[in-house]
This record gives structure tokens, sequence and C-alpha cells, in this order.
């Protein structure tokens, strides 16, 4: 999702702090969270990992830096929840996600990002995951459920 300008001084500290992050996570995949390492991966708002500088702060310093923002990620997230929790799995195919958050593939790589990154964090039961998959594109037919060392290429 766009966004306003990024602060350059910014972007390069959370770079910094996105590459040692991974780099740990090659290193030592036992220490981190693999949810988190997919959301820095993928410069993914961290909303299910990193609430401590939002609780702190009332926000997350890198907000403007990610390339799926919070308020995207959680409205995702809160939909899902919402027909999850009501076992309406109708509403939560991923082509009835994407007429909900911005129509045919206007957000499509960044609600998979959000949807895989639920998943990841363990979010959710196999039969909405089955809901989501069963009425989608190729793409998002087999949402990741997991992140690991191998995943992460710096190219």
């Amino acid at each position: 999702m766009k966004g306003q300008p990024v602060n350059h001084e910014l972007a390069a500290l959370y770079e910094v702090k996105r590459q040692s992050f991974l780099i740990g996570f090659i290193q030592n995949p036992d220490h981190f969270n693999p949810a988190l390492a997919f959301a820095y991966f993928n410069r993914v708002a961290p909303i299910f990992n990193e609430y401590l500088d939002r609780e702190a702060h009332g926000f997350d310093p890198f907000d403007a830096v990610y390339a799926v923002k919070a308020d995207f990620v959680e409205s995702v997230t809160k939909f899902v929840d919402k027909h999850w929790l009501a076992k309406n799995f109708s509403a939560i195919g991923f082509y009835d996600l994407e007429a909900n958050f911005g129509g045919h593939h206007t957000n499509r790589v960044e609600l998979i990002k959000v949807l895989e990154y639920a998943r990841i964090a363990g979010r959710f039961d196999e039969a909405t995951w089955k809901a989501i998959e069963a009425n989608a594109p190729i793409e998002a037919t087999d949402l990741a459920a997991k992140f690991s060392p191998s995943d992460v290429y710096f190219g």
C-alpha cells in the first residue's frame, strides 16, 4: 500500500535493523521468531510481534517505512478474526478478502503477505486457511505456514 514520503534516515535505520535481525535469524534461528523474520524480510508491519514499541511510545517508529502498513495488517486480520469466530468461512475466501480490501488485484501482493504473516504467527485454524485458499488465485492457494533461514535471500 502506498503512503506518505519516507524519511531517508529512518528508512536507512530500519534497513540496518532489518538486515541485522535477518542475519541473526539465519545464524541462529532458534533464538528468533520466524513470523517476525518473515515480517522483516517482506517489510510487513510486525503487529503481532513488536507491540512493546507501540505500547511504550503509542506508535511504531518505523510505520512509514513498511511496505505493508500496520493499519492494513490490522484491518485484514480483524476481518478474518471476526468471520473465523463466527465460523463464517464463506466470507473469507481469498477473492472475498480481496474484494473487501481494495478490489481485484489492487492489494493482492500485500494481502498475500498479511495472510502469510498471520499464518506463520499461528493465527487462526486450519479450517480458516482452507477456506481462504479454496477460493483463491494460484499465487494464494498455498499460503506459507513456515518461514526458515533458507527463505531469506539478500540478492
